[in-house]
Protein backbone atom coordinates (compact mmCIF):
# COMPACT_ATOMS: atom_id res chain seq x y z
CA UNK A 1 0.00 0.00 0.00
CA UNK A 2 1.27 3.53 -0.66
CA UNK A 3 0.89 6.81 1.04
CA UNK A 4 0.73 9.82 -0.96
CA UNK A 5 0.78 13.25 -0.27
CA UNK A 6 -0.04 15.59 -3.02
CA UNK A 7 1.98 18.49 -2.39
CA UNK A 8 5.15 16.82 -1.11
CA UNK A 9 7.15 19.26 -3.11
CA UNK A 10 5.40 22.28 -2.11
CA UNK A 11 6.81 24.56 0.57
CA UNK A 12 5.80 23.80 4.21
CA UNK A 13 3.38 26.15 5.83
CA UNK A 14 2.81 26.40 9.03
CA UNK A 15 -0.38 27.61 10.84
CA UNK A 16 0.55 30.42 13.38
CA UNK A 17 -2.26 28.72 15.76
CA UNK A 18 -0.65 25.44 16.26
CA UNK A 19 2.51 27.21 18.28
CA UNK A 20 0.92 29.68 21.18
CA UNK A 21 3.64 30.39 22.84
CA UNK A 22 7.28 28.87 22.76
CA UNK A 23 9.78 30.12 26.08
CA UNK A 24 13.18 29.18 26.34
CA UNK A 25 14.05 27.70 30.51
CA UNK A 26 17.45 27.83 31.60
CA UNK A 27 18.21 26.29 34.75
CA UNK A 28 17.74 28.53 37.77
CA UNK A 29 18.32 27.12 41.15
CA UNK A 30 16.69 30.39 42.41
CA UNK A 31 13.79 29.55 40.45
CA UNK A 32 13.33 25.97 40.24
CA UNK A 33 9.28 26.16 39.39
CA UNK A 34 8.62 28.27 36.47
CA UNK A 35 5.23 29.89 35.82
CA UNK A 36 3.40 30.22 32.30
CA UNK A 37 0.50 31.48 31.13
CA UNK A 38 -0.77 31.76 27.63
CA UNK A 39 -3.34 34.00 25.58
CA UNK A 40 -6.18 31.56 25.38
CA UNK A 41 -6.22 27.81 25.74
CA UNK A 42 -3.55 24.94 24.72
CA UNK A 43 -4.22 21.76 24.78
CA UNK A 44 -0.89 20.35 24.23
CA UNK A 45 3.06 20.97 26.27
CA UNK A 46 5.96 20.40 23.99
CA UNK A 47 9.39 19.83 26.04
CA UNK A 48 12.68 19.64 24.66
CA UNK A 49 15.71 19.43 25.85
CA UNK A 50 18.62 22.34 24.97
CA UNK A 51 21.08 19.28 25.23
CA UNK A 52 20.21 16.83 22.44
CA UNK A 53 22.00 14.04 24.62
CA UNK A 54 20.64 15.43 28.27
CA UNK A 55 17.87 12.54 29.68
CA UNK A 56 15.83 13.91 32.80
CA UNK A 57 12.29 14.12 33.95
CA UNK A 58 10.27 17.29 34.05
CA UNK A 59 7.26 17.85 37.02
CA UNK A 60 4.53 19.74 35.76
CA UNK A 61 0.85 20.78 36.68
CA UNK A 62 -1.58 22.89 34.76
CA UNK A 63 -4.86 24.63 35.40
CA UNK A 64 -7.78 26.38 33.62
CA UNK A 65 -8.21 29.91 36.01
CA UNK A 66 -4.76 29.61 37.66
CA UNK A 67 -6.67 28.54 41.38
CA UNK A 68 -7.54 24.62 40.99
CA UNK A 69 -4.63 22.86 39.59
CA UNK A 70 -3.95 19.62 38.57
CA UNK A 71 -2.04 16.61 40.29
CA UNK A 72 1.89 16.98 39.31
CA UNK A 73 2.71 14.56 36.59
CA UNK A 74 6.49 13.35 35.87
CA UNK A 75 7.54 12.86 32.09
CA UNK A 76 10.55 11.92 30.48
CA UNK A 77 12.42 14.12 28.46
CA UNK A 78 14.89 12.19 27.01
CA UNK A 79 12.86 11.52 24.19
CA UNK A 80 13.31 11.90 20.38
CA UNK A 81 12.47 15.03 19.30
CA UNK A 82 11.15 16.19 22.60
CA UNK A 83 8.30 14.73 24.49
CA UNK A 84 4.32 15.79 24.40
CA UNK A 85 2.27 15.81 27.24
CA UNK A 86 -1.21 15.81 26.47
CA UNK A 87 -3.89 18.16 28.43
CA UNK A 88 -7.33 16.82 27.36
CA UNK A 89 -9.58 19.45 28.93
CA UNK A 90 -7.08 22.24 28.10
CA UNK A 91 -5.40 24.74 30.38
CA UNK A 92 -4.38 28.24 30.84
CA UNK A 93 -1.51 28.20 32.86
CA UNK A 94 1.27 25.77 33.27
CA UNK A 95 4.04 25.53 36.29
CA UNK A 96 7.05 23.23 34.87
CA UNK A 97 10.20 22.19 36.96
CA UNK A 98 13.08 20.46 35.61
CA UNK A 99 16.75 19.84 36.55
CA UNK A 100 17.96 20.69 32.82
CA UNK A 101 17.38 23.41 30.45
CA UNK A 102 14.78 22.93 28.22
CA UNK A 103 12.38 24.91 25.67
CA UNK A 104 8.49 24.75 26.67
CA UNK A 105 6.11 25.08 23.74
CA UNK A 106 2.08 25.31 24.14
CA UNK A 107 0.55 23.79 21.21
CA UNK A 108 -3.56 24.15 20.07
CA UNK A 109 -3.66 21.43 17.16
CA UNK A 110 -7.15 23.09 15.97
CA UNK A 111 -10.29 21.42 14.81
CA UNK A 112 -9.51 17.53 14.15
CA UNK A 113 -11.93 16.01 14.74
CA UNK A 114 -11.42 12.67 16.51
CA UNK A 115 -11.36 9.04 15.27
CA UNK A 116 -13.40 5.89 15.79
CA UNK A 117 -12.17 2.52 15.51
CA UNK A 118 -12.97 0.81 12.07
CA UNK A 119 -14.26 -2.95 12.17
CA UNK A 120 -10.84 -5.47 12.23
CA UNK A 121 -10.57 -6.44 8.74
CA UNK A 122 -7.87 -9.14 7.49
CA UNK A 123 -6.10 -6.30 6.23
CA UNK A 124 -4.20 -3.87 8.25
CA UNK A 125 -3.82 -1.54 5.47
CA UNK A 126 -7.01 -0.74 5.38
CA UNK A 127 -7.64 0.36 8.68
CA UNK A 128 -4.78 2.64 8.78
CA UNK A 129 -6.29 6.91 9.25
CA UNK A 130 -4.38 8.92 6.23
CA UNK A 131 -2.65 12.02 7.15
CA UNK A 132 -5.91 14.21 6.40
CA UNK A 133 -7.43 12.26 9.14
CA UNK A 134 -5.51 13.75 11.65
CA UNK A 135 -5.50 17.34 10.48
CA UNK A 136 -2.62 17.65 7.97
CA UNK A 137 -4.03 17.85 4.17
CA UNK A 138 -1.39 19.75 2.27
CA UNK A 139 -0.30 22.65 4.10
CA UNK A 140 1.30 19.69 6.13
CA UNK A 141 3.67 18.54 3.10
CA UNK A 142 7.31 17.88 4.16
CA UNK A 143 9.83 20.85 2.89
CA UNK A 144 11.86 18.13 0.88
CA UNK A 145 11.32 15.30 -1.28
CA UNK A 146 11.27 11.79 1.13
CA UNK A 147 14.08 10.07 1.26
CA UNK A 148 13.55 5.98 1.09
CA UNK A 149 15.70 2.57 1.56
CA UNK A 150 15.08 -0.86 2.26
CA UNK A 151 13.51 -1.63 5.81
CA UNK A 152 15.55 -4.48 7.79
CA UNK A 153 14.14 -3.56 11.27
CA UNK A 154 10.97 -2.60 12.89
CA UNK A 155 11.14 -0.42 16.10
CA UNK A 156 8.52 0.33 18.79
CA UNK A 157 8.38 3.36 20.68
CA UNK A 158 6.02 5.21 23.44
CA UNK A 159 4.95 8.81 22.75
CA UNK A 160 5.98 9.46 26.90
CA UNK A 161 2.87 11.44 27.27
CA UNK A 162 -0.27 11.11 29.09
CA UNK A 163 -2.94 7.99 28.46
CA UNK A 164 -6.01 9.86 28.42
CA UNK A 165 -7.67 11.51 25.69
CA UNK A 166 -11.35 12.02 24.26
CA UNK A 167 -9.34 13.14 20.46
CA UNK A 168 -5.94 11.00 19.58
CA UNK A 169 -6.43 12.28 16.22
CA UNK A 170 -5.90 16.00 17.70
CA UNK A 171 -3.19 14.30 19.87
CA UNK A 172 -0.88 12.87 16.72
CA UNK A 173 -1.47 16.56 14.97
CA UNK A 174 0.36 18.14 18.33
CA UNK A 175 3.17 15.77 17.89
CA UNK A 176 3.96 16.58 14.15
CA UNK A 177 3.68 20.46 15.80
CA UNK A 178 6.44 19.49 17.82
CA UNK A 179 8.34 17.58 15.90
CA UNK A 180 8.56 20.19 12.47
CA UNK A 181 7.24 23.62 14.11
CA UNK A 182 9.90 23.37 17.28
CA UNK A 183 12.58 20.66 15.99
CA UNK A 184 12.17 21.52 12.47
CA UNK A 185 12.29 18.23 11.28
CA UNK A 186 10.93 17.44 7.84
CA UNK A 187 8.17 15.79 8.84
CA UNK A 188 6.56 13.77 12.10
CA UNK A 189 9.37 11.43 12.99
CA UNK A 190 7.31 8.25 12.87
CA UNK A 191 6.32 6.09 9.96
CA UNK A 192 2.94 4.79 11.98
CA UNK A 193 1.36 5.49 15.60
CA UNK A 194 -1.15 3.75 17.15
CA UNK A 195 -3.80 5.11 20.03
CA UNK A 196 -4.97 3.03 23.11
CA UNK A 197 -7.89 2.54 21.47
CA UNK A 198 -6.09 0.73 18.51
CA UNK A 199 -6.44 3.68 15.56
CA UNK A 200 -3.36 3.24 13.59
CA UNK A 201 -2.03 6.54 11.68
CA UNK A 202 -0.33 6.97 8.52
CA UNK A 203 3.02 8.74 9.96
CA UNK A 204 5.98 10.15 8.04
CA UNK A 205 4.44 11.40 4.51
CA UNK A 206 6.16 9.53 1.21
CA UNK A 207 4.55 5.86 1.96
CA UNK A 208 6.57 2.05 2.09
CA UNK A 209 10.19 2.33 2.68
CA UNK A 210 10.54 6.46 3.80
CA UNK A 211 13.52 6.68 6.61
CA UNK A 212 11.68 8.61 9.58
CA UNK A 213 13.40 10.48 12.37
CA UNK A 214 12.99 8.16 15.19
CA UNK A 215 15.67 5.72 16.04
CA UNK A 216 18.61 8.00 17.74
CA UNK A 217 19.67 9.80 14.68
CA UNK A 218 20.47 6.03 12.97
CA UNK A 219 16.83 5.75 11.22
CA UNK A 220 17.90 4.21 7.96
CA UNK A 221 16.74 0.71 7.38
CA UNK A 222 14.00 1.44 10.38
CA UNK A 223 10.13 1.79 10.40
CA UNK A 224 9.00 3.23 13.25
CA UNK A 225 5.78 2.62 15.34
CA UNK A 226 4.70 4.97 18.34
CA UNK A 227 2.59 3.50 20.65
CA UNK A 228 0.42 7.01 22.10
CA UNK A 229 0.95 7.12 26.03
CA UNK A 230 3.28 6.35 28.82
CA UNK A 231 4.41 2.68 29.24
CA UNK A 232 6.81 3.18 32.05
CA UNK A 233 4.83 1.93 34.82
CA UNK A 234 1.78 0.30 33.03
CA UNK A 235 1.10 -1.93 29.65
CA UNK A 236 -0.14 -0.84 26.55
CA UNK A 237 -4.03 -1.58 26.11
CA UNK A 238 -5.23 -4.71 24.23
CA UNK A 239 -6.53 -2.88 21.25
CA UNK A 240 -3.02 -0.96 21.13
CA UNK A 241 -1.03 -4.35 21.32
CA UNK A 242 -3.67 -6.47 18.71
CA UNK A 243 -3.10 -3.17 16.32
CA UNK A 244 0.62 -2.99 16.96
CA UNK A 245 1.32 -6.81 16.44
CA UNK A 246 -0.97 -6.83 13.02
CA UNK A 247 0.92 -3.93 11.89
CA UNK A 248 4.55 -5.35 12.78
CA UNK A 249 3.00 -8.35 10.83
CA UNK A 250 2.17 -6.81 7.71
CA UNK A 251 5.65 -4.92 7.79
CA UNK A 252 7.64 -7.95 8.49
CA UNK A 253 5.73 -10.06 5.81
CA UNK A 254 6.22 -7.12 3.08
CA UNK A 255 9.64 -6.82 3.80
CA UNK A 256 10.44 -10.10 4.05
CA UNK A 257 11.77 -9.87 8.07
CA UNK A 258 12.46 -12.62 10.12
CA UNK A 259 10.66 -11.28 13.14
CA UNK A 260 12.12 -13.77 15.72
CA UNK A 261 15.97 -13.21 14.26
CA UNK A 262 18.80 -11.01 15.22
CA UNK A 263 20.53 -8.90 11.99
CA UNK A 264 23.13 -6.39 11.30
CA UNK A 265 21.42 -2.83 11.34
CA UNK A 266 24.26 -1.35 9.35
CA UNK A 267 23.15 2.64 10.40
CA UNK A 268 23.70 2.00 14.14
CA UNK A 269 26.50 -1.26 13.50
CA UNK A 270 24.21 -2.95 15.69
CA UNK A 271 23.54 -6.81 15.65
CA UNK A 272 19.62 -5.88 16.68
CA UNK A 273 16.62 -7.49 17.12
CA UNK A 274 14.61 -7.19 13.61
CA UNK A 275 11.68 -5.97 16.41
CA UNK A 276 13.44 -3.81 18.73
CA UNK A 277 12.67 -0.91 20.53
CA UNK A 278 13.93 2.34 20.24
CA UNK A 279 16.25 2.12 23.21
CA UNK A 280 18.21 -0.70 21.54
CA UNK A 281 20.24 2.33 19.08
CA UNK A 282 22.13 3.35 22.34
CA UNK A 283 25.07 1.23 22.44
CA UNK A 284 25.64 2.68 19.11
CA UNK A 285 28.14 5.42 18.67
CA UNK A 286 26.61 6.58 15.87
CA UNK A 287 23.36 7.24 17.78
CA UNK A 288 22.32 10.81 19.45
CA UNK A 289 21.84 9.30 23.35
CA UNK A 290 19.80 6.70 25.83
CA UNK A 291 16.56 6.72 25.37
CA UNK A 292 13.43 4.82 27.99
CA UNK A 293 11.41 4.54 25.47
CA UNK A 294 9.20 2.36 24.72
CA UNK A 295 9.12 1.84 28.19
CA UNK A 296 9.87 -1.03 31.42
CA UNK A 297 6.43 -2.34 30.24
CA UNK A 298 6.02 -2.26 26.31
CA UNK A 299 9.57 -3.15 26.21
CA UNK A 300 8.93 -6.50 28.30
CA UNK A 301 6.19 -7.25 25.73
CA UNK A 302 9.00 -7.24 22.54
CA UNK A 303 9.29 -10.95 22.85
CA UNK A 304 5.56 -12.06 22.59
CA UNK A 305 5.71 -9.56 20.08
CA UNK A 306 8.44 -11.80 18.30
CA UNK A 307 6.66 -15.10 18.85
CA UNK A 308 3.09 -13.94 17.70
CA UNK A 309 4.68 -12.10 14.91
CA UNK A 310 6.33 -15.02 13.28
CA UNK A 311 2.92 -17.31 13.79
CA UNK A 312 1.66 -14.74 11.79
CA UNK A 313 3.77 -14.38 8.62
CA UNK A 314 1.95 -17.04 6.12
CA UNK A 315 5.11 -18.75 5.03
CA UNK A 316 6.71 -22.41 4.52
CA UNK A 317 8.37 -21.84 7.93
CA UNK A 318 11.28 -23.93 9.33
CA UNK A 319 11.14 -24.79 13.53
CA UNK A 320 15.10 -23.92 14.52
CA UNK A 321 16.23 -25.83 16.94
CA UNK A 322 19.45 -23.34 18.10
CA UNK A 323 20.13 -20.00 16.62
CA UNK A 324 23.78 -19.60 16.93
CA UNK A 325 26.69 -22.37 16.10
CA UNK A 326 30.01 -22.27 17.15
CA UNK A 327 33.82 -23.66 15.56
CA UNK A 328 36.80 -24.75 17.12
CA UNK A 329 40.00 -22.44 14.80
CA UNK A 330 40.56 -25.41 13.24
CA UNK A 331 37.36 -25.53 11.47
CA UNK A 332 34.29 -27.92 11.54
CA UNK A 333 31.55 -29.57 10.32
CA UNK A 334 28.15 -29.29 11.64
CA UNK A 335 24.72 -30.89 11.33
CA UNK A 336 22.07 -27.79 10.93
CA UNK A 337 19.25 -28.67 13.47
CA UNK A 338 15.96 -28.06 12.91
CA UNK A 339 12.08 -29.40 12.00
CA UNK A 340 10.49 -29.17 9.14
CA UNK A 341 6.58 -30.33 9.69
CA UNK A 342 5.58 -28.90 6.43
CA UNK A 343 8.28 -30.49 4.31
CA UNK A 344 9.60 -26.84 3.41
CA UNK A 345 12.16 -25.75 0.79
CA UNK A 346 14.76 -24.96 2.75
CA UNK A 347 17.45 -22.42 1.34
CA UNK A 348 20.88 -21.56 2.97
CA UNK A 349 22.54 -18.62 2.45
CA UNK A 350 25.95 -17.53 3.04
CA UNK A 351 27.52 -13.99 3.64
CA UNK A 352 31.59 -15.43 3.87
CA UNK A 353 34.14 -17.27 2.08
CA UNK A 354 34.62 -19.49 4.80
CA UNK A 355 31.74 -21.22 5.09
CA UNK A 356 29.51 -23.42 2.73
CA UNK A 357 26.45 -25.53 3.08
CA UNK A 358 27.40 -29.41 1.81
CA UNK A 359 24.55 -32.15 2.50
CA UNK A 360 22.99 -30.44 5.35
CA UNK A 361 25.64 -30.11 6.88
CA UNK A 362 27.76 -26.75 7.62
CA UNK A 363 31.49 -26.50 6.81
CA UNK A 364 34.18 -24.17 8.45
CA UNK A 365 37.18 -23.65 7.07
CA UNK A 366 40.21 -23.82 9.45
CA UNK A 367 40.86 -20.53 10.79
CA UNK A 368 44.45 -18.57 10.16
CA UNK A 369 43.93 -16.06 11.75
CA UNK A 370 41.54 -14.15 14.94
CA UNK A 371 37.85 -14.99 15.72
CA UNK A 372 35.34 -14.18 13.14
CA UNK A 373 31.65 -14.34 13.05
CA UNK A 374 29.45 -14.73 10.16
CA UNK A 375 25.30 -14.75 9.61
CA UNK A 376 23.75 -17.52 7.40
CA UNK A 377 20.06 -17.39 6.58
CA UNK A 378 18.64 -20.79 6.82
CA UNK A 379 14.91 -21.04 5.01
CA UNK A 380 15.19 -17.24 5.75
CA UNK A 381 15.54 -17.05 9.41
CA UNK A 382 18.97 -15.92 10.87
CA UNK A 383 21.68 -17.80 12.17
CA UNK A 384 24.58 -16.86 13.69
CA UNK A 385 28.28 -18.65 13.27
CA UNK A 386 31.40 -17.85 15.27
CA UNK A 387 34.89 -19.30 15.00
CA UNK A 388 37.58 -19.45 17.21
CA UNK A 389 41.03 -17.79 16.39
CA UNK A 390 43.66 -20.27 14.97
CA UNK A 391 44.57 -22.99 17.71
CA UNK A 392 41.58 -22.56 19.32
CA UNK A 393 39.21 -25.08 20.66
CA UNK A 394 36.63 -25.62 22.83
CA UNK A 395 36.17 -21.99 22.47
CA UNK A 396 32.69 -20.50 25.35
CA UNK A 397 29.74 -20.62 23.50
CA UNK A 398 26.69 -18.81 24.55
CA UNK A 399 23.56 -19.57 23.37
CA UNK A 400 21.78 -16.80 21.56
CA UNK A 401 18.78 -15.84 23.15
CA UNK A 402 19.89 -17.62 26.70
CA UNK A 403 20.45 -15.08 29.01
CA UNK A 404 17.79 -15.05 31.55
CA UNK A 405 16.15 -14.62 34.59
CA UNK A 406 17.72 -16.95 36.92
CA UNK A 407 14.52 -17.28 39.09
CA UNK A 408 12.21 -17.61 36.37
CA UNK A 409 14.42 -18.60 33.16
CA UNK A 410 12.00 -15.79 31.45
CA UNK A 411 13.08 -14.64 28.15
CA UNK A 412 12.16 -11.30 28.29
CA UNK A 413 14.54 -8.32 29.55
CA UNK A 414 16.45 -8.81 32.42
CA UNK A 415 15.44 -6.45 34.96
CA UNK A 416 18.73 -3.92 36.02
CA UNK A 417 20.92 -5.48 39.16
CA UNK A 418 19.19 -9.06 38.67
CA UNK A 419 20.93 -12.41 39.16
CA UNK A 420 20.97 -14.04 35.44
CA UNK A 421 21.60 -17.45 33.97
CA UNK A 422 23.81 -17.77 30.54
CA UNK A 423 23.34 -20.98 28.60
CA UNK A 424 26.08 -22.12 26.31
CA UNK A 425 28.72 -24.82 25.52
CA UNK A 426 32.47 -24.92 27.09
CA UNK A 427 31.58 -22.28 29.68
CA UNK A 428 33.33 -23.33 32.45
CA UNK A 429 36.19 -26.44 33.22
CA UNK A 430 37.52 -27.55 36.03
CA UNK A 431 39.73 -25.20 37.63
CA UNK A 432 39.28 -22.52 35.08
CA UNK A 433 39.02 -19.01 35.58
CA UNK A 434 35.70 -17.06 33.94
CA UNK A 435 34.57 -13.88 34.08
CA UNK A 436 31.78 -12.42 32.44
CA UNK A 437 32.02 -9.23 30.39
CA UNK A 438 29.05 -6.86 29.62
CA UNK A 439 29.21 -4.52 27.25
CA UNK A 440 32.97 -4.95 26.69
CA UNK A 441 34.23 -3.65 29.42
CA UNK A 442 31.48 -3.95 32.75
CA UNK A 443 32.60 -6.99 34.85
CA UNK A 444 29.84 -9.06 36.42
CA UNK A 445 29.96 -11.06 39.74
CA UNK A 446 29.93 -14.60 39.06
CA UNK A 447 28.10 -16.50 40.91
CA UNK A 448 28.32 -20.48 39.82
CA UNK A 449 29.55 -21.87 36.85
CA UNK A 450 29.16 -25.20 35.14
CA UNK A 451 30.31 -26.43 31.62
CA UNK A 452 26.67 -25.36 29.79
CA UNK A 453 25.45 -22.99 32.59
CA UNK A 454 27.01 -19.14 34.27
CA UNK A 455 25.04 -17.78 36.43
CA UNK A 456 25.94 -14.10 37.27
CA UNK A 457 24.48 -10.89 39.05
CA UNK A 458 23.75 -8.00 36.40
CA UNK A 459 25.09 -5.07 37.47
CA UNK A 460 23.07 -2.30 38.17
CA UNK A 461 25.27 0.35 35.45
CA UNK A 462 24.14 -1.38 32.70
CA UNK A 463 21.51 1.18 31.17
CA UNK A 464 18.77 -0.57 29.50
CA UNK A 465 18.52 -1.46 26.11
CA UNK A 466 20.13 -4.16 23.89
CA UNK A 467 23.46 -5.01 25.53
CA UNK A 468 26.15 -7.33 24.54
CA UNK A 469 27.51 -10.09 26.77
CA UNK A 470 30.92 -12.19 26.76
CA UNK A 471 31.67 -15.32 28.65
CA UNK A 472 35.68 -15.51 29.08
CA UNK A 473 37.19 -18.56 30.40
CA UNK A 474 40.91 -19.03 30.95
CA UNK A 475 41.57 -15.41 28.66
CA UNK A 476 39.98 -17.17 25.79
CA UNK A 477 36.41 -15.29 25.31
CA UNK A 478 33.64 -16.38 23.58
CA UNK A 479 31.73 -14.74 20.69
CA UNK A 480 29.39 -12.01 22.00
CA UNK A 481 25.59 -12.66 22.59
CA UNK A 482 22.73 -10.16 22.71
CA UNK A 483 20.06 -9.81 25.28
CA UNK A 484 18.16 -6.89 26.71
CA UNK A 485 18.32 -4.94 29.65
CA UNK A 486 14.98 -3.23 31.39
CA UNK A 487 14.02 -1.10 34.49
CA UNK A 488 12.30 -3.74 36.18
CA UNK A 489 11.17 -7.56 35.58
CA UNK A 490 10.79 -9.92 38.36
CA UNK A 491 11.45 -13.28 38.87
CA UNK A 492 10.74 -15.78 41.58
CA UNK A 493 12.61 -17.99 43.29
CA UNK A 494 10.75 -18.87 46.48
CA UNK A 495 8.30 -18.34 49.18
CA UNK A 496 9.06 -18.70 52.89
CA UNK A 497 7.35 -18.52 55.77
CA UNK A 498 7.78 -15.68 58.10
CA UNK A 499 6.70 -17.51 61.31
CA UNK A 500 8.80 -20.75 61.16
CA UNK A 501 11.57 -19.55 58.11
CA UNK A 502 10.46 -22.21 56.43
CA UNK A 503 10.03 -22.31 52.77
CA UNK A 504 6.37 -22.43 51.79
CA UNK A 505 5.48 -26.24 50.83
CA UNK A 506 2.28 -28.37 51.06
CA UNK A 507 4.17 -29.93 54.00
CA UNK A 508 4.79 -26.33 55.47
CA UNK A 509 2.25 -24.52 54.92
CA UNK A 510 1.32 -20.68 56.03
CA UNK A 511 -1.34 -19.76 58.14
CA UNK A 512 -3.91 -17.08 56.99
CA UNK A 513 -3.45 -13.63 58.77
CA UNK A 514 0.35 -14.29 58.72
CA UNK A 515 3.40 -12.87 57.04
CA UNK A 516 4.76 -14.60 54.11
CA UNK A 517 8.21 -13.38 52.07
CA UNK A 518 8.88 -13.62 48.31
CA UNK A 519 12.18 -14.07 47.17
CA UNK A 520 12.92 -13.03 43.69
CA UNK A 521 14.79 -11.07 41.49
CA UNK A 522 15.12 -7.92 38.89
CA UNK A 523 12.26 -6.04 41.15
CA UNK A 524 13.87 -2.93 40.14
CA UNK A 525 14.53 -1.94 43.54
CA UNK A 526 16.31 1.14 42.48
CA UNK A 527 14.38 1.76 39.96
CA UNK A 528 11.66 3.91 41.72
CA UNK A 529 8.98 2.42 39.55
CA UNK A 530 5.43 1.51 41.35
CA UNK A 531 4.99 -1.87 42.57
CA UNK A 532 1.59 -4.22 43.17
CA UNK A 533 0.82 -7.45 44.59
CA UNK A 534 -2.10 -9.95 43.52
CA UNK A 535 -3.73 -12.78 45.75
CA UNK A 536 -5.62 -15.25 43.24
CA UNK A 537 -5.97 -12.38 40.83
CA UNK A 538 -6.84 -9.52 43.28
CA UNK A 539 -4.62 -7.09 44.71
CA UNK A 540 -3.45 -7.45 48.42
CA UNK A 541 -1.41 -4.31 49.99
CA UNK A 542 2.38 -4.89 50.23
CA UNK A 543 4.78 -4.09 53.40
CA UNK A 544 8.00 -3.93 51.84
CA UNK A 545 10.03 -4.61 48.72
CA UNK A 546 13.45 -4.22 48.74
CA UNK A 547 16.90 -5.63 48.59
CA UNK A 548 17.42 -9.22 50.72
CA UNK A 549 20.55 -7.42 53.17
CA UNK A 550 23.90 -9.96 52.35
CA UNK A 551 22.60 -11.65 49.56
CA UNK A 552 24.03 -9.74 45.96
CA UNK A 553 21.23 -9.91 43.59
CA UNK A 554 18.28 -11.22 45.97
CA UNK A 555 15.30 -9.09 46.80
CA UNK A 556 11.91 -10.04 48.50
CA UNK A 557 8.75 -8.69 48.89
CA UNK A 558 6.63 -8.82 52.27
CA UNK A 559 3.00 -8.65 52.40
CA UNK A 560 0.10 -10.76 54.93
CA UNK A 561 -2.00 -13.67 53.30
CA UNK A 562 -5.24 -12.70 53.65
CA UNK A 563 -6.95 -13.83 57.02
CA UNK A 564 -9.73 -15.03 55.54
CA UNK A 565 -8.02 -17.09 52.62
CA UNK A 566 -9.31 -21.30 52.86
CA UNK A 567 -7.17 -23.52 53.11
CA UNK A 568 -5.09 -24.97 50.36
CA UNK A 569 -3.10 -23.62 47.26
CA UNK A 570 -3.40 -20.35 46.14
CA UNK A 571 -1.83 -18.19 43.23
CA UNK A 572 0.43 -14.92 43.60
CA UNK A 573 2.00 -12.64 41.47
CA UNK A 574 4.24 -9.80 41.37
CA UNK A 575 4.56 -7.01 39.48
CA UNK A 576 6.65 -3.85 38.89
CA UNK A 577 6.62 -1.19 36.30
CA UNK A 578 3.84 -3.19 35.05
CA UNK A 579 6.31 -5.89 34.49
CA UNK A 580 3.90 -9.15 36.26
CA UNK A 581 6.37 -12.44 37.46
CA UNK A 582 5.31 -15.65 36.96
CA UNK A 583 2.65 -17.25 39.04
CA UNK A 584 3.67 -18.81 42.64
CA UNK A 585 1.80 -21.28 43.94
CA UNK A 586 1.20 -20.65 47.58
CA UNK A 587 0.35 -23.34 50.13
CA UNK A 588 -2.10 -22.21 53.10
CA UNK A 589 -2.84 -23.90 56.02
CA UNK A 590 -6.27 -24.23 58.40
Amino acid sequence: MKFFVAAWLAALSLPAQDVIKRVVLPLDYDIPVRHLDSPRTFRAVGIIPQDSRAHFHALLRHSHDGVSWSEVTSVEVAHEGGTLFWIDGGARFLEIAAPAPMQVLLIEPGEVRPVARKAISSAVESQIVPRAGWGCGPECAPRTPPIFAPVTHLIVHHSAGVNQSTNWAAVVRSIWVLHVQSNGWNDIGYNFLVDPEGVIYEGRAGGEGVIGAHFSAVNTGTMGVCLIGTYSNQPPSASSRESLRRLLSWQAGKWKLDPSGQTLHRASNLTLNVISGHRDAALSPNSSGATECPGNALYSYLPEFRRQVSLDIPACRIELSRRNYCAPGSGASIEIDFNNPLNCEVAVELNADWLRAEGGRLIVSPNSSTARASEILIGGQVVGVSQAAAGVHGQPCPSRGAVVNAASFDTRPLGRGAIATVFGENLWSEGSTIRVLINNNISATVLGSTAQQVNFALPNNVNPGSARLFVERDGIRSAETMFWVTEAAPGIFVAQNYADTKVNTAENPVRPGEPLVVYGTGMGISSGLSWSLEWDGEPVPGLYLGPTPGFLGLAQANFIVPPRTSPGTHRFRLSVGGVPSQELTVHVAR
